[in-house]
């Protein structure tokens, strides 16, 4: 594997890839044991590179996004960027394409296993989610959208302050920042105050609470969290949730695909994509104060 811009290569190392080199014109960027690629084309002339993992973040390396994918090379995006709806587009549009991991690892944490088990003993989708104490930024945003989407379907319009929202605090007293609208009905109040994260899911029938200090029925008993899934390899430090999908890249090198039998199985451009559109109509609406569907 090669990578391109400031990726850390280690949890690389922990999924059992072998680094071949950085993608830079700078001498000082090559990491330990390994060379340097002046540019896309030194990368893909190369035989014995099957992936790159790049730096989504990097406006300037993350347009090579589709040009990586047409020539055959796999693609780890570490973080959950670039999150320009167009760029991804553009990168999913290519022909024949090699398979593409996306880091958004929300999905992997205990807490979040734990929500994607129990809802299918409801038998329902949410009808409304409230969620304290997110993390502000970019990236925490992209993370619960990514979760949103997993747990009630397909997002459809997207409201941000200074616009009305559908409730201006939550019960309590937290300052809703921002609401989500599903294709299901649901409605997601979402405040940055308080913490740490707690997510709850109402059903017709009953509400699960639930964050990174646990999960419970509420009025009833306290969830264990799960665990990663068996053959995940371990971390030493790293996220979990990237040398999982890291690793689940792997699968996909010589032609084949990346697992997606089991839950939870690595975000992908698709993923992706829904994440960027979203944030895209919150940013919207928050300029333009009024809600916004997600296009």
């Amino acid at each position: 594997m090669v990578v391109a811009g400031a990726v850390d290569p280690a949890p690389l190392r922990a999924a059992g890839w072998s680094l071949r080199g950085a993608l830079s014109r700078d001498p000082y960027d090559a990491p330990h044991g390994a060379g340097l690629y002046a540019d896309a084309d030194d990368v893909l002339a190369d035989p014995q590179v099957d992936a790159v993992a790049l730096d989504g973040g990097d406006a300037g390396l993350a347009g090579l996004l589709p040009e990586l994918r047409a020539g055959g090379l796999l693609v780890l995006l570490p973080t959950a960027a670039p999150l320009d709806p167009d760029l991804v587009r553009a990168a999913r549009a290519v022909a024949e394409p090699a398979e593409a991991a996306v880091g958004l690892l929300g999905r992997w944490e205990p807490w979040a296993l734990t929500v994607a088990a129990a809802l299918p003993l409801v038998g329902s989708l949410p009808v409304q989610v409230t969620v304290r104490g997110w993390p502000r930024g970019r990236s925490a945003a992209a993370e619960l959208v990514d979760l949103v989407a997993a747990w009630c379907g397909e997002v459809v319009g997207a409201v941000a302050a200074p616009a009305p929202l559908p409730a201006e605090v939550l019960p309590g007293g937290a300052s809703v920042a921002w609401a989500l609208l599903t294709a299901s009905g649901a409605t997601v109040l979402v405040s940055h105050d308080g913490g740490p994260p707690e997510v709850r899911l109402s059903f017709p029938t009953a509400r699960l609470e639930a964050g990174p200090a646990g999960a419970r029925w509420t009025g009833g008993a306290d969830l264990p969290l799960l665990p990663l899934p068996p053959g995940v390899p371990p971390a030493h430090g790293s996220p979990p949730g990237l040398v999982a999908t890291a690793a689940a890249l792997a699968a996909a090198v010589g032609g084949g695909d990346i697992p997606t039998d089991r839950w939870p199985w690595p975000a992908d451009l698709g993923d992706l994509l829904v994440v960027a559109r979203v944030l895209e109509a919150l940013r919207t609406s928050a300029r333009t104060e009024q809600l916004v569907a997600v296009a």
